[in-house]
């Protein structure tokens, strides 16, 4: 029987990553009664279209990123359009996920409208603000102001504990991420075949480095002759210029603009090595037992390291690179009955589900 009452939770995002990972939130929170709000504050915007598309959604609210692109400009402009769209509306609960600038901004405007705060992704931490920047203060500033955690993992719930959460506020859930990936495989046909290797980088904290992994993209290439590479280049034009000035030409290296979210997931079902500074990656990876190279120093996803299905090696040592990426193509085939360390792909059903039950419990006045 549908739930008689209608709550009303407005969903912030601004990226793609948001996006994809709230997606299937969204889809199940509907199918439950709820009147959700989705408003997108434009920090991304054409990938931020394909998604949307990808995933059957049409956004309710489209705000303007405001034009400057310092990050404390960023975030102010936010907190003044977000919150201009919250105050008036009386939502039972503000929804935001991870760590962008606009999940920040997301949450103060709710928190100023003395809305309850709902963090999907709640409790992933590096452990140092630098890296990654700003994401670690973002994420860490939207803990102490949310009502509701959900924490992909049992590391995540510990970070949180260790912060002061209450445990009566988080739940264990997975990642909405593996979710996507479960959702794009039964809708879309993503035959598996051998593909080339996957690279990508675009972390700020990279760009001085990002020469050094395109030279170890060319050492692996000497490697391995019968192998071939993807580099998914950003859409910055800056970095495109310089991968292209380090890759192009290459009869093994194919360099491709930026692309959406399911090409990147047939790319990366199909690779046997991804190569990567991306967050999203090291969680969808493994769906696929595709074994990651981390291009960072410290990642706040270390389940995967610890599986043995990753390797932590930085950005600035070829030597590091090469070397992590030759001992995972060589030991791939002992990941093929590895589960996702991040989830089993029901997350946004246990978070739907909780969060109806808390909704019902006045989460308003919690």
């Amino acid at each position: 029987m549908l739930e008689m009452t209608t709550y009303k939770i407005a969903f912030v995002t601004g990226t793609r990553p948001e996006i994809i990972k709230l997606a299937p939130v969204f889809h199940a929170l509907t199918e439950r009664n709820i009147d959700v709000t989705w408003c997108h504050s434009g920090q991304h915007d054409t990938l931020a279209e394909q998604a949307f598309r990808e995933f059957n959604i049409s956004p309710d609210v489209e705000l303007t990123r405001p034009l400057d692109q310092s990050v404390s400009s960023l975030t102010g402009g936010l907190i003044q359009s977000l919150g201009e769209f919250i105050v008036p509306n009386r939502y039972d609960a503000v929804c935001v996920q991870g760590d962008t600038s606009t999940a920040l901004a997301g949450a103060l405007a709710g928190f100023y409208a003395r809305t309850p705060v709902v963090h999907v992704e709640a409790g992933l931490r590096s452990g140092d603000f630098d890296q990654p920047f700003p994401e670690e203060s973002n994420r860490r500033l939207i803990s102490h102001i949310a009502t509701r955690h959900y924490a992909p993992t049992e590391r995540a719930v510990t970070a949180l504990r260790r912060e002061g959460i209450p445990l009566a506020m988080i739940l264990m859930t997975g990642n909405p991420g593996v979710d996507a990936q479960h959702y794009l495989r039964k809708n879309f046909d993503q035959t598996r075949s051998d593909g080339p290797v996957l690279v990508t980088a675009h972390r700020r904290e990279n760009w001085i480095h990002l020469g050094t992994i395109c030279k170890a993209v060319l050492r692996l290439v000497i490697d391995h002759p019968s192998l071939s590479f993807i580099f998914a280049m950003h859409a910055n034009p800056k970095l495109k210029t310089i991968v292209m000035s380090h890759l192009s030409d290459h009869p093994q290296i194919e360099l491709l603009a930026p692309i959406d979210y399911f090409e990147l997931q047939t790319l990366l079902s199909n690779a046997p090595l991804v190569l990567t500074d991306s967050g999203g990656i090291q969680e969808e990876a493994p769906t696929y037992h595709v074994p990651v190279v981390v291009l960072r120093e410290k990642t706040e996803r270390p389940e995967l390291i610890e599986s043995g299905m990753a390797r932590l090696v930085g950005s600035n040592n070829v030597d590091n690179i090469v070397n992590a990426a030759n001992e995972l193509l060589a030991a791939k085939a002992g990941f093929q009955d590895m589960p996702n360390p991040f989830g089993d792909g029901k997350a946004a059903q246990y978070i739907a589900d909780d969060l109806l039950e808390q909704l019902k419990s006045s989460l308003r006045g919690a």
